[in-house]
C-alpha cells in the first residue's frame, strides 16, 4: 500500500467493468483507493482514465502486472476468463474482487478458493446485493420470530432482453465456447443475486448446506443456455427456496425476494434495497436499507483484515453448486412456437411468453416449481 492508500488495478474496462469503473471514481475522490492501473484490449475513454487519476493504460494483466502490483485487482472480463486472470493476480501477491458468477464451473471454483487460501489473498465475489443491509434486516426477522416459524423462500424476476443483448459478445447464451465452458444463464448470470441473496437470508451458503437441487429451464431465445428457468434448492435445515425467471417478459419487473412465515412474510426488492414487512395481512414496516459497497468493503478489509468479507468466495459455494446443476443440466429445452410471440424488430426483436409473467410470481408466491403450476409450455 501506498501510506494509508489502497492501490487497485482493473482487468476490463467495458460493459459491467464500466460500472466497476465508475464506482472506483467516487472511493477515489474519497482517498480511499488509488486507481494505478487498467487492463483492456480496447482502452477506455480518455476522459474516464482522466478522472481516475491517470492510471497506466494496458493491453493485458501481464503488462499491468510487470509495472506494479496493486493491492486489488478488480476482474471484470467473460465469465470464462475469471479463473486464470484472478489466480495470476493472486499469485503475484494482489487481493481481487472477482465480478458474478466468479467461475463457469464448479471445479474452477474449488481451483479458486485454493489459491487464495495458498496465497493468503482475498477473493470477494461481486454480488453486490450481499452488501445490503436489507438483508441483515430480513434475517433478523425470521431470527426473532416477527413472521412466525420460516416455511419458504421464494423468488421472482421478469425482465426483457432482445437479440441486441445476446448479440453483444460470442460467449453470451452460451454454456460453452471453443470447448470451454461459460455457463451464462438467466439465474447464473443477470438474476444470480436473487440466488446469492436467497441462499444468504437461508443460511445456506457454505458447502454442506444445500440439500438437493432441481432445476427446470427452456429458451425463447436462439441460444444455447435458458432465457426463462427455475431452481428449487433445499436447505440441509430442510427449508425450501425457489428462484423462478424469465428474460422474454411481458414487462419488466424489480426482482423480488418472498419470505414465507406462518404468521407474516417479508418481500425484499433487492435491487433497491427496499424491504416490506407483513404481519396478518397488515404492513407493519416499509423502508429502504443502505447498502456497503463491495469494493468499499474489500480496501477496508485489505487496510484492516479484522473487517469481515461482506461476499468471501468461502461462502459462495452453494451457489456454485446451483451454477453446476445448471451447467450439467446441458442445453435449455427449447419451447414451441406456440407458446410465445415474437415482437420487434432487428436488433431489438425478442420473444414473450404466454404468461410467464404470472407464471414466475406464482412460483414465488408458492415456493413452487414451473411443473409444479401444470403450465402447458412446462
Amino acid at each position: 500500500m501506498n501510506g494509508n492508500t489502497v492501490t487497485v488495478a482493473q482487468v476490463g474496462a467495458h460493459g459491467y467493468g464500466r460500472v466497476h469503473l465508475d464506482n472506483q471514481i467516487g472511493l477515489t475522490d474519497r482517498g480511499a483507493i488509488q486507481v494505478i492501473g487498467i487492463a483492456d484490449p480496447t482502452p477506455p475513454h480518455a476522459e474516464l482514465v482522466d478522472r481516475l487519476g491517470g492510471p497506466r493504460v494496458t493491453g493485458s494483466l501481464d503488462e499491468l502486472l510487470a509495472r506494479q502490483v496493486p493491492d486489488i485487482t478488480v476482474i471484470a472480463t467473460p465469465i470464462h476468463t475469471h479463473v486464470p486472470l484472478a489466480v495470476q493476480a493472486m499469485r503475484a501477491g494482489s487481493h481481487v474482487l472477482v465480478e458474478k458468477p466468479p467461475t463457469a464451473t464448479l471445479a474452477e471454483f474449488e481451483e479458486l478458493l485454493a489459491v487464495s487460501a495458498e496465497t493468503g489473498r482475498a477473493c470477494q465475489i461481486g454480488f453486490q446485493s450481499l452488501g445490503s443491509t436489507a438483508l441483515d434486516r430480513a434475517r433478523e426477522l425470521i431470527a426473532d420470530g416477527t413472521i412466525g416459524e420460516l416455511r419458504g423462500i421464494g423468488g421472482a424476476g421478469t425482465w426483457i432482453r432482445d437479440a441486441s443483448y445476446y448479440g453483444r459478445s460470442a460467449w453470451a447464451g452460451k454454456l460453452v465456447l471453443d470447448g470451454v465452458a461459460v455457463t451464462d444463464g438467466a439465474l447464473t448470470n443477470p438474476f444470480a443475486h436473487a440466488v446469492a441473496s436467497a441462499l444468504r437470508i437461508a443460511d445456506a451458503q457454505e458447502q454442506g448446506s444445500v440439500r438437493s437441487i432441481e432445476v427446470e429451464r427452456f429458451r425463447a431465445h436462439p441460444i444455447e443456455t435458458d432465457d426463462t428457468a427455475c431452481v428449487r434448492v433445499v436447505t440441509a435445515a430442510g427449508l425450501p427456496v425457489t428462484i423462478a425467471v424469465t428474460l422474454c417478459a411481458e414487462q419488466t419487473r424489480d426482482p423480488v425476494l418472498l419470505l414465507h412465515g406462518s404468521t407474516g412474510t417479508v418481500r425484499l426488492w433487492y435491487t433497491r434495497d427496499e424491504l416490506r414487512l407483513e404481519v396478518d395481512g397488515i404492513e407493519q414496516e416499509s423502508g429502504v436499507w443502505p447498502r456497503t459497497n463491495l469494493l468499499g468493503n474489500l480496501v477496508e478489509h485489505v487496510a484492516d483484515p479484522s473487517v469481515a468479507l461482506l461476499s468471501p468466495a468461502t461462502r459462495c459455494h452453494s451457489f456454485m453448486a446451483v451454477l453446476e446443476a445448471i451447467r450439467l443440466d446441458g442445453p435449455a429445452t427449447e419451447l414451441a412456437a406456440e407458446h410465445y410471440r415474437m415482437v420487434g424488430e432487428g436488433p431489438t426483436r425478442r420473444p414473450i411468453i404466454d404468461g410467464v409473467d404470472a407464471v414466475v410470481q406464482a412460483s414465488a408466491e408458492r415456493v413452487a416449481l414451473f411443473s409444479d403450476l401444470g403450465i402447458g409450455w412446462s
